[in-house]
């Protein structure tokens, strides 16, 4: 009899979903017209809705103080994305330097969506405001 006979089957490994765009900037100044910040890149699910992996470019174009992104896994928070400086690319606009994020997340539950919510700010007329936009990324498997 063969050895393997033996062993309990090997769990099934999940695959990740097709890659979910993701483009997030936040406008701000005396107009509301200067951009501030933007996050692009992609998300992922993968299909036993226990993870999700993101891969994003933080860019800081004029923000008064360095922007950053918010995590939320099911309307919970989770964690932040901070900018630290980085390198020029192609969707940041030309003299801006983004920080690269990139990281797969073993939530330890069921995902069901990630929420990702940017963060900038600006300094006008002596107030400071912090500035957001949200968008929520659904879990194509469930």
């Amino acid at each position: 009899m063969a050895v393997s006979a033996f062993l309990p089957p090997m769990p099934a490994h999940a695959a990740y979903g097709t890659p979910i765009p993701v483009s997030l900037a936040v406008y701000g100044g005396w107009n509301g017209t200067q951009l501030l910040a933007r996050v692009d890149g992609t998300i992922q699910f993968d299909d036993a809705n226990q993870k999700y992996q993101y891969n994003l470019s933080l860019c800081r174009v004029s923000s008064f103080v360095g922007p950053n992104v918010r995590v939320l896994v099911n309307n919970v928070y989770k964690s932040s994305l901070y900018w630290n400086g980085g390198s020029p690319t192609a969707l940041c606009p030309a003299s801006y330097i983004a920080t690269a994020h990139s990281a797969e997340v073993d939530n330890g539950s069921t995902v069901h969506n990630v929420t990702l919510t940017l963060v900038g700010s600006d300094f006008n007329a002596n107030v400071f405001r912090e500035r957001t936009e949200t968008w929520t990324y659904d879990n194509p498997f469930n």
